[in-house]
């Protein structure tokens, strides 16, 4: 990759603004943990198609974190633990899980924005196929489709540090 590439300075090292593969990957594991926590919580508030569906989101998001965990072994890097508890909304009607739920999407996005990112092809591929499974898997929940999935506002700006969702 030339030093003109997004994410290296002149030199070809990681720019300080920019995330590292490991450290994009750490960003989108976390994302990933505080998903399979939320998700769990939701099916054990919901029942019929919405628990059903709730359940295949976890299954997915499952997926996703052990994928995650294994990019960064294979990068001989330790992936970040799960803390052992995440927010969760203090109520539980089905309105407020179906809110909660695009929120937890809206938060993968956002990791997988900065993994697309990556130096390694395999990588950006992996953040883009992610970053369309959890926006599909938000409208499911009733999150409305932007321009630009992934970025706080939909429309292009920053996206946020800290994406785990404490």
């Amino acid at each position: 990759m030339s030093a003109d590439s997004p994410g290296e300075s002149p030199d070809g090292s990681p720019s300080e603004d920019e995330p590292t593969d490991a450290e994009a990957l750490q960003n989108a594991l976390r994302a990933e943990h505080a998903a399979v926590y939320g998700y769990g919580f939701i099916g054990a508030h919901c029942a019929g198609k919405d628990r059903e569906r709730s359940y295949t989101c976890l299954d997915a998001h499952r997926t996703k974190r052990d994928t995650l965990r294994s990019e960064l072994v294979r990068l001989s890097v330790d992936p970040a633990a799960s803390k052992s508890a995440y927010a969760l909304p203090d109520a539980t009607d089905q309105d407020t899980l179906d809110t909660f739920a695009t929120e937890l999407e809206e938060r993968t996005t956002h990791g997988y924005l900065r993994l697309a990112a990556a130096n390694d092809v395999s990588l950006r591929d992996l953040a883009a196929r992610s970053l369309q499974e959890a926006t599909v898997r938000g409208l499911t929940w009733g999150a409305e489709l932007v321009d630009l999935p992934g970025f706080p506002d939909g429309s292009g700006g920053s996206a946020p540090e800290d994406v785990a969702g404490d």
